[in-house]
């Protein structure tokens, strides 16, 4: 036997395997050779790593929520990066200008419309009819579509809110837990101050505040309107509506930090403690080496949990803002504005609120799933427990025989 295959059998191991456990096993395989592609012999010499990703997947097999919910999030990630181009119809066609019934049709209903139009400097004329399986809002524009295009605007603020607001807080908790002192004291005086005021009500002044602001900065920097209007699938004609929807975008992420920074300062003070950390500093590994090669991958487990229940969090923050008039206006679609116009016509027009409403929940429920479902796969001690129970016993298995 070669050397090459005594390495794969010692690394297999004898395990009770599911279809989801082989499915999972090759997908983690597959990234380990991908990642070999570019390190040489990374896969070899990262097998205990590679096994604690294949043990953290078993563990996410056995629990039905946390499945449900990686489900609902891959359908949403999925849908907030094509939902735009899969929309029956166009965001800011307003069907109401050529029929008026078209205006809060209930679901299931379907119109004729004669449509006169410019485009491109020509003036087209056609006949068709729209069906809304979901009704239509104030502006006869059908309620899936916005709802599919409105995920895009929800996928996007939430990466971006949660790339920077969390690592702003963990650089910031990192630095003040381990130096300590008065950069530790100066650092959570700042904390609590953003602490001091509830999170919405700071948003809220936030939002209300920064709108003219950054609409005179993209009206001053074209590339700046091109990316955004590209990053949420907008037209440009809706360039002047920018300034209100990235005004949410930044309030949250001024108020989204903090509480990381809490959560990572604590949980450095007790790791700085270990000795692994005094011997780093013994062999005089610079500081940003030991923060975040040594430190911080020791305590990302309840970060990452954090992380993930904040996803749905920000989407139920945003859409709490529109309602309110202070995020995204229409044509923009966006979640929270179109339950906006429900709550005005409601319970005439309940498809305004009931559509929309269930879509929120339903992604901020998947969220919470997979993050309590991560807050088990990460214990080490549910992993070792794991690999006890799905462990065959040679011995147990030749007596059974």
């Amino acid at each position: 036997m070669t050397e090459e295959k005594v390495e794969e059998y010692e690394s297999r191991e004898e395990y009770e395997m599911s279809i989801l456990d082989r499915l999972s096993d090759r997908i983690i395989d597959g990234f380990a050779s991908f990642i070999t592609l570019f390190k040489k012999d990374w896969k070899r010499r990262n097998q205990s790593r590679i096994k604690e990703w294949k043990l953290m997947a078993y563990a996410l097999n056995r629990s039905p929520p946390a499945l449900l919910g990686l489900i609902i999030v891959i359908i949403y990630i999925f849908v907030g990066i094509f939902g735009p181009y899969m929309a029956p119809w166009p965001y800011d066609f307003f069907p109401v200008n050529y029929n008026y019934s078209t205006q809060l049709a209930p679901p299931g209903s379907t119109y004729f419309l004669n449509v006169t139009m410019l485009h491109n400097g020509y003036i087209i004329h056609y006949t068709t009819y729209i069906h809304y399986p979901l009704g239509s809002d104030t502006y006869g524009r059908d309620i899936l579509s916005i709802l599919l295009a409105g995920a895009r605007t929800a996928l996007v603020l939430d990466i971006f809110i949660i790339l920077i607001g969390p690592t702003i807080g963990i650089i910031l908790g990192l630095i003040s837990g381990y130096y300590g002192g008065k950069v530790d004291e100066v650092i959570m005086r700042i904390t609590d101050m953003f602490l001091a005021f509830p999170a919405l009500i700071l948003a809220i002044a936030l939002s209300a505040v920064l709108p003219g602001r950054i609409q005179n900065f993209l009206n001053a920097h074209v590339w700046a309107q091109t990316f955004v209007l590209k990053l949420f699938a907008l037209h440009p004609r809706d360039v002047n509506n920018l300034g209100k929807l990235l005004a949410v975008f930044v309030a949250l992420v001024i108020v989204w930090w903090p509480g990381y920074a809490r959560v990572t300062r604590g949980s450095t003070l007790t790791e700085k403690e270990n000795l692994y950390v005094e011997a780093a500093r013994a062999i005089g590994l610079p500081t940003r080496t030991i923060l975040f090669r040594h430190i911080l991958p020791n305590i990302i487990g309840p970060i990452l949990v954090m992380i993930t229940m904040d996803f749905g969090g920000i989407i139920l923050t945003e859409a709490g803002l529109s309602f309110l008039g202070l995020g995204a206006v229409p044509p923009i679609p966006d979640w929270g504005n179109l339950i906006n116009q429900g709550s005005q016509q409601f319970p005439q027009a309940w498809w305004l609120v009931a559509f929309p409403g269930i879509v929120i929940v339903t992604v901020v429920l998947g969220w919470n799933l997979l993050g309590d479902g991560l807050r088990d796969i990460l214990d080490p001690r549910t992993r070792r427990s794991l690999e006890f129970k799905l462990k065959k016993k040679s011995k147990g298995g030749e007596t059974h025989a």
